[in-house]
Parts: C-alpha cells; structure tokens; sequence
C-alpha cells in the first residue's frame, strides 16, 4: 500500500508506504502508458481519477498528505503531482479527444478543525487542469476521510459541478 503519507485510511486499514520520487515518477510514466494503450484500443476519451481518496486525491488533500518535499505543504506542491500526470498524459493524448479529470471538490470537513481539500482549491485547481488541456472536470466528493459527513441525497453534488464550471470555465 502506498500513499503521499504513513497514514492509514482508518484503524483497520494498512499503514501505506510514503512514495519516493522516483516511485511517482514511475506511477506518472504508467499513466501516460494507460493512456497510450487506451488510443490503440480504440478509445475516443480517457478519464484521470483523482477523486475518492484515490492516490492522486490523497496528494491533492492537506488531511492526507503531509509531506514537506515539493509534493507537499502548499497547494501548489500538493496539485503538482496531478498536474505533472495531467501534463504527461495531454502529450501522448490527441488534442481532439476528450481528456477527463475526476475530482472530489470537498473532503466535506469544512465544519472541522481538520485541514482538508475544499471547493475553493477545486475550482483553482480546475482552473489550472483547463490550462493543462483538460477538458472536462467530472465532479464528485468525498470518499479520503472515513468519519466525513456527507449529505447524501438528490442532487446533492451538482452545487459543486456548477460552481467549478461558473468560475473555473470548465465543462463539468
């Protein structure tokens, strides 16, 4: 098991392995492999998950990641990863197919002391990925801390999509 931080999910969760550089660098480089296998397959559109407490949204999350290399601490170094596979992806990835990012836009633990991944960073992070050549940002939430409390219910998600889409100037 392997995370930005020694941090298991829970108590009854692993204690992952923190990620050397060289090892992101390996996931990256898998990523852009993916990717490449997708097109000869046939795919018109791929999709980087980056939500649901996922590897790539553990790095973007101050609950999660506590590192203190230049993959952690600020918003800038957390995003890094995501955006260097983003960055890596889009080169191998024709301009006139659809790219994708799934991104959870809340932790849901603004009503804690906890640090944590909010809708604010979402949006400029979506800001960034549009730069990158992302085209459309697949909002959800959720799913990198096991005592969240989400307000599951009808719709309960849109809110979200509509604020990144309004002041990101994404596709959601």
């Amino acid at each position: 098991v392997v995370a930005p931080s020694a941090l298991p999910f829970d108590q009854a969760s692993p204690t992952p392995h923190p990620l050397t550089k060289n090892e992101i660098l390996e996931i990256q480089n898998a990523f852009v492999l993916a990717a490449k296998r997708a097109l000869e397959a046939g795919f018109e559109v791929i999709e980087i998950h980056a939500a649901h407490g996922y590897l790539l949204h553990e790095f973007l999350s101050p609950y999660s990641n506590h590192r203190t290399d230049e993959y952690g601490g600020s918003f800038a170094n957390r995003t890094r990863f995501l955006l260097e596979v983003v960055r890596k992806v889009r080169m191998n990835w024709p301009e006139g197919l659809p790219l994708m990012v799934r991104l959870s836009a809340t932790d849901w633990l603004e009503q804690t002391d906890e640090p944590s991944w909010t809708l604010e960073q979402s949006v400029e992070l979506c800001q960034l990925l549009k730069a990158e050549g992302v085209d459309i940002a697949d909002v959800s939430t959720g799913g990198n801390v096991p005592f969240a409390k989400i307000p599951a219910g009808p719709g309960y998600q849109v809110l979200f999509a509509k604020e990144i889409h309004d002041k990101a100037g994404i596709l959601t």
